[in-house]
């Protein structure tokens, strides 16, 4: 068995062929592998593509590691069969599974379709799905390839995750969450039956812990007594909703009076599926009451920018450390504490502020609906006066 090329002599890439001799027919099979190549990169004394270095030699190994692929499929037809191997026996060993012509960018497509269908997500998260896949097709045109399922395997997402370093400028805590939409979609995948490399399961980028904000009690309160009119007033308000619910902004926003079960908010998470509990204390139930409990519509960049405005004319400006991480580059920034705040700095402020007031962590867990308590730790971000007044209370005694 051999390889060889097409058209030898063209200028542009050409197919690469698979050539048998069958003895008991005393004939040769031969069959299209569907990969091309420049003959400029082909080894005509070896029969395979020039190793080499540079932009095209990700393209060669790939094509290289099918090759071997298809020499391994052939020596399995061989064993199976013997002196007694023909043609028709080749045929029906090559034939293509229907799990092997399916491309990563045709479920892809299904996955984000079956997301809107059933509105599991919100539009901004379909946005960002819309982003990695993007990015994903202009991986394929830089290495010039297209991938199908089996091809998803630890040297693609290494490979992957380097371009996006180098050429998307992308931080590994950006890469992280890029990783678990593509996750997300191969799960998917699995579900509905097809075969696919599972090396997905095993790699994973790490997660850095950031040094998120949440309001402190004096904040809070400058939040709630402050005068404000229009957008700011509505962002206003629906951040208080989240700082007394501990909900994510996709849940908070969109309250109900049928969701009421005995003086408290009974809701399931549209993320998570996972049922809260919430208290409908007195300031929850004013606000509600406030809008008849139709809270105003905004999307989550649109509100970020009002309460981020509102939180600047407040002067919330204490000094904050960011530090990014891509690869092993280090970058530290710092921010006025208003330009960090968002839809998610009201879940954060209402499980610190609660924790410090004494609240114990399943009771958290319950209202929050948060499903362990390792993921409630990553909320949960105290004050450093508050620290340093309860260790005095502590050691004074």
């Amino acid at each position: 068995m051999y390889f060889y090329l097409k058209q030898p002599n063209k200028d542009s890439e050409t197919l690469v062929i698979l050539k048998y001799y069958v003895s008991k027919e005393n004939k040769y099979y031969t069959q299209t592998t569907n990969l091309k190549i420049n003959p400029k990169d082909w080894s005509k004394e070896n029969r395979l593509p020039k190793l080499k270095r540079g932009g095209d030699s990700y393209k060669n190994r790939r094509i290289t590691d099918e090759l071997i692929k298809l020499n391994e499929k052939l020596n399995k037809a061989i064993d199976s069969h013997g002196s007694d191997l023909t043609i028709g026996h080749l045929k029906q060993h090559f034939s293509k599974k229907k799990e092997d012509l399916i491309y990563v960018e045709d479920f892809w497509s299904a996955f984000i379709k079956h997301k809107i269908e059933l509105q599991e997500v919100e539009k901004e998260t379909i946005q960002k799905y819309n982003v990695v896949f993007l990015k994903f097709k202009e991986f394929q045109l830089k290495y010039k390839v297209k991938y199908k399922l089996a091809d998803l395997n630890n040297d693609f997402y290494s490979l992957f995750i380097s371009y996006l370093r180098k050429h998307h400028k992308l931080y590994d805590n950006t890469l992280h969450r890029y990783f678990n939409f593509f996750k997300s979609c191969l799960l998917w995948v699995e579900k509905k039956g097809y075969k696919l490399n599972t090396d997905y399961k095993n790699y994973s980028i790490k997660k850095h812990d950031t040094n998120d904000v949440h309001l402190t009690e004096e904040e809070l309160k400058l939040l709630e007594e402050v005068e404000l009119t229009g957008s700011k007033e509505r962002a206003r308000d629906l951040f208080l909703i989240g700082a007394y619910t501990g909900q994510r902004f996709s849940d908070y926003s969109i309250f109900e009076r049928a969701d009421v079960r005995e003086g408290a908010i009974v809701k399931k998470a549209k993320k998570t599926k996972v049922t809260s509990f919430i208290p409908l204390h007195s300031k929850l139930q004013k606000l509600l009451d406030k809008y008849e409990w139709r809270l105003p519509k905004i999307s989550s960049q649109k509100f970020n920018i009002r309460i981020q405005q509102v939180c600047k004319e407040l002067e919330i400006n204490d000094s904050i450390k960011k530090v990014s991480y891509m690869g092993k580059n280090v970058k530290e920034e710092i921010f006025p504490k208003w330009k960090l705040i968002g839809s998610h700095t009201a879940r954060r402020t209402f499980i610190t502020l609660m924790s410090e007031r004494g609240m114990v962590d399943h009771q958290l867990m319950q209202i929050a609906g948060i499903k362990d308590a390792k993921t409630l730790q990553k909320y949960k971000k105290f004050n450093l006066n508050t620290l340093i007044n309860n260790s005095n209370k502590l050691w004074n005694y």
